[in-house]
């Protein structure tokens, strides 16, 4: 497991490096913004706030990025330790649903280890466990279900996946419990509510781009065209107050509404975003190729593109990013070659602009410990779940409880 683990990671790596090679002629030390309009890319739609007003009205206060020996700006009130799990969803503030994972066989010297997987309800305050179904030999990373609650809290957008290729999608009205299907197959399972009453659907294909599908409550939903020709298929995609996010193949952050079927370009060297929840914000990670190096740098934007603040994190590489439920929160992990830069999980706070370093409240051992499951917010955003390789029990979440 331990063995798998790392392997991951390198490749990761290696992929990061790959992104950050395809944008090595770029070699600025902060992220450019393309200004909409430049360069011959005309738009009738201008970068507005989320109010209205015209961007870069409203900034965030952030500060420089410091290492893991800074103090904490978070108040943290207690860890709790869920051994051989990662976390699949939360049921509820104090109830989460986990995947178990057992050795069942060493590995031997032609053989992979075995292991042994069952998904089990855990109460955090307890530690009070459940068996719900077992899952023999099937791959803990594989989706069987997927939902997305709409930004009023009324629908949710329902992917049931049949395999790891094709899923069936609903609707389903949440006061009522009411599952609307919703016909056609997809592929890929990026996407998000563009508003209140309608899902985007990047729905993928066996061969191309696939459709782009806007999805209403009722169940039907009509297409939409994105004209880009530096775009194969779509692996970063997202979508907030009626606007459609993703990067092209030379890793460049564009923006486009539907109905406007040239995109415009906002952000270069994106090697991965996530939009808040609340769609004020966009996290954006970078890849970037000094010579020696590969440097990542973590900024927030607003919804047009514009730069809030300055640095957040910076290290070799920037991943597992997430946004707590109500936005007030961003969770990330820093990994840096050097050792008295950044590394392990921080917690960037929207209101006071902090950066706290996580670190101490889940790694005993090392402190530079690094997840190796996505990390995830309670409904409440006042915990987090991080997974880290364990010497004892395999893997082991540690739940942080935040005043």
């Amino acid at each position: 497991m331990k063995h798998k683990f790392r392997k991951y990671g390198v490749k990761l790596l290696s992929v990061a490096a790959i992104a950050a090679a395809l944008t090595s002629c770029q070699s600025q030390d902060r992220l450019t913004i393309v200004e909409p309009g430049a360069g011959g890319h005309q738009t009738s739609q201008p970068p507005v706030s989320s109010e209205g007003k015209t961007s870069g009205e409203r900034k965030l206060t952030v500060v420089e990025g410091t290492n893991g020996k800074s103090g904490q700006e978070l108040i943290v009130n207690g860890t709790h330790r869920i051994a051989s799990s990662n976390i699949e969803t939360w049921l509820s503030e104090n109830e989460v649903k986990v995947t178990t994972t057992k050795l069942v066989k060493e590995a031997t010297e032609t053989e992979e280890p075995k292991y042994a997987y069952t998904t089990e309800e855990v109460s955090i305050s307890t530690g009070e466990r459940h068996e719900v179904t077992n899952h023999g030999d099937a791959h803990p990373d594989q989706h069987l279900v997927k939902e997305e609650i709409s930004p009023n809290g009324k629908y949710s957008f329902v992917q049931k996946w049949r395999d790891k290729y094709t899923a069936d999608n609903f609707m389903k009205d949440l006061k009522s419990g009411e599952t609307i299907p919703v016909k056609g197959d997809n592929y890929m399972e990026i996407g998000g509510w563009l508003d209140e009453d309608t899902y985007v659907l990047a729905a993928g294909s066996m061969s191309g781009k696939g459709e782009i599908r806007l999805i209403s409550t009722d169940g039907t939903y009509t297409t939409t065209d994105i004209e880009d020709e530096n775009v194969e298929f779509y692996n970063q995609f997202g979508s907030s107050k009626g606007r459609i996010y993703y990067t092209d193949a030379n890793q460049m952050l564009k923006v486009v509404e539907p109905g406007a079927s040239k995109p415009i370009p906002l952000i270069e060297n994106v090697w991965n975003f996530t939009i808040s929840p609340d769609g004020e914000y966009i996290a954006v990670s970078t890849a970037t190729n000094t010579g020696e190096d590969q440097v990542s740098k973590l900024l927030i934007y607003d919804a047009a593109g514009n730069l809030q603040g300055s640095l957040i994190g910076k290290g070799n590489l920037i991943s597992y990013l997430s946004w707590s439920p109500d936005s007030s929160r961003f969770a990330f992990d820093v990994y840096s070659e050097n050792e008295s830069g950044m590394n392990g999980v921080y917690v960037f706070d929207t209101a006071s602009g902090k950066v706290s370093w996580m670190a101490p409240y889940y790694s005993a051992v090392h402190p530079a410990a690094h997840p190796v499951y996505p990390l995830t917010w309670s409904p409440s955003g006042e915990r987090l779940g991080i997974t880290i390789d364990d010497q004892e029990a395999l893997i082991a979440t540690y739940v942080i409880d935040f005043k």
